[in-house]
């Protein structure tokens, strides 16, 4: 054989080896690959889908979302797309994350707008389904129509401030009441002004153009619309009613305090709270309990109307209750309260070697380290508490200290929710097993701790609300005990 020949194999072989192409057919491969399979497209977008998405978009700023660039309804479907997934996360209440604005905020809806916008795509429903974003619920609709109101009057350049002074007496004369008026009369407690008298220059030049001699000038009467008159008076003690004030009528200085708080302030206000309602469930569950801790108070809602509401007691501004929602798992009568070692650490123990006999007289007894109060009349939990799953670890229970219901600012615990009528609820939340106020009185005499799982759980949502739509067509503006309204409008803002 040729050596050439010979040879060609080897140095076929090593040129390969050193990476060199020659241009023939490549190795044989185990398997051949299939062709990776392309995604389906969805279905392109409607002109009806294009227009329904803008529209929404347009109205956005209405309900106090945040104006965003709207698409063109001639826009590609991946723009109209991604704008209609964003209002979609808005008005779910998710313009930012709650808990990433405050660790209290943890009623997080689910986010599944982008999910509901590809099954809307796929079936044909985007319109109908963008459409039904907007709450129905009619709280929600009448603090949108008073965010609108608002909203017109920061517009026109809001309100003109009042300044101080000596509070009027009916029928007297005041130079500040016309624009207390005015004022009143923006937030509709008040009809318009009323027009000033006819100036008395002309009828005198009139008579004397005739040649009469000059009538004796009148005594200067007060214009009307300075006089603090009866109708004032009582648009004035309304607008106390729904600013959190003594509605007396009187012009006090915490009334010219709150008629100054600027209109921006205001609507941030009401945009705030259109937020916090979005947090929530679009369709709340029709059996459940409220506990909001801007009033501080507590409803239980049976096939969706208010049954029971009560006064309660909620967490200070230095510890403050969260917003979240939970469920009634057990209703249990004589508790024992263990008590956490925070408070038992600052609170509980330091008394204890101030005043030596401090925890037995106060029914408090250590085991293993841990400080606990057994049940009682003394007992910080009352006679009944209300087991609920949170991770925050607070509840609702009954209290000793009846009194302080009766005080206007309640935000006085640790975090818990005390409840001025904890019997009757119990009663209320036990009834579908058969209990009534006599089954919950009797087995609290009992004097044992009893703990009674509940067989329809009753969800509980505790939320915080500074303005609140009221049946008269106002609204009703509280105090930001807890001052989250600024976070919130914070983040509605872009900051």
């Amino acid at each position: 054989m040729p050596r050439a020949a010979f040879l060609a194999p080897f140095a076929l072989a090593a040129t390969m080896a050193a990476g060199v192409c020659w241009g023939a057919a490549p190795p044989p491969s185990a398997s051949p690959q299939p062709a990776p399979l392309l995604a389906p497209q969805p279905p392109p977008l409607t002109v009806a889908d294009k227009i329904a998405i803008t529209a929404a978009l347009a109205a956005a700023p209405s309900q106090g979302l945040p104006a965003a660039a709207v698409p063109r309804a001639d826009a590609s479907d991946q723009a109209l797309a991604d704008a209609a997934i964003a209002y979609a996360r808005a008005e779910n209440g998710l313009i930012a994350d709650p808990a990433a604005l405050d660790p209290n905020f943890a009623l997080k809806p689910a986010d599944g707008a982008a999910a509901q916008f590809a099954a809307a795509r796929d079936t044909g429903r985007v319109a109908a389904w963008i459409g039904g974003l907007t709450r129905a619920d009619p709280t929600y609709l009448a603090l949108v129509g008073a965010r609108d109101g608002y909203a017109a009057i920061v517009s026109a350049g809001g309100w003109q401030p009042i300044t101080g002074g000596k509070a009027p007496k009916l029928g007297a004369s005041d130079a500040r009441l016309p624009l207390l008026r005015a004022r009143l009369a923006l937030e509709g407690y008040l009809s318009a002004p009323p027009a000033p008298p006819p100036l008395l220059a002309p009828l005198v030049r009139a008579a004397q153009d005739a040649g009469a001699p000059p009538a004796a000038p009148a005594p200067q009467e007060p214009a009307p619309e300075t006089l603090f008159d009866a109708p004032l008076a009582a648009a004035l003690a309304s607008f106390q009613e729904h600013h959190g004030l003594k509605a007396d009528g009187v012009l006090t200085a915490a009334t010219v305090a709150a008629l100054n708080v600027p209109a921006d302030a205001r609507l941030a206000a009401i945009e705030a709270n259109l937020e916090r309602a979005r947090w929530l469930p679009s369709q709340m569950p029709a059996n459940r309990i409220e506990v909001d801790l801007g009033a501080p108070d507590a409803t239980l809602f049976e096939a969706g109307a208010p049954v029971l509401t009560m006064r309660a007691i909620v967490g200070r501004p230095d510890r403050q209750t969260p917003t979240f929602v939970s469920k009634v798992v057990a209703v249990k009568f004589n508790p024992p309260w263990i008590v956490p070692s925070e408070i038992a650490a600052q609170e509980i123990l330091p008394k204890e070697r101030a005043s030596p006999g401090y925890l037995a007289r106060n029914d408090y007894y250590l085991d293993g380290g841990q400080v606990i109060q057994r049940p009682g009349p003394k007992a910080a939990l009352g006679y009944v508490k209300f087991e609920m799953p949170d991770p925050f670890g607070v509840y609702l229970h009954d209290t000793p200290s009846r009194t302080l219901f009766a005080r206007d600012g309640r935000w006085l615990s640790h975090g818990c929710m005390r409840l001025e009528k904890p019997r009757e609820l119990a009663a209320a939340v036990l009834a579908p097993q058969g209990w009534d106020r006599a089954a919950v009185d009797a087995a609290i005499a009992a004097a044992a701790t009893r703990s009674v799982p509940v067989k329809r759980q009753v969800p509980v949502f505790v939320v915080y609300r500074t303005v609140v739509a009221a049946p008269d067509d106002h609204v009703l503006f509280r105090a930001d005990v807890y001052r989250w309204d600024a976070k919130i409008a914070a983040a509605l803002a872009g900051r």
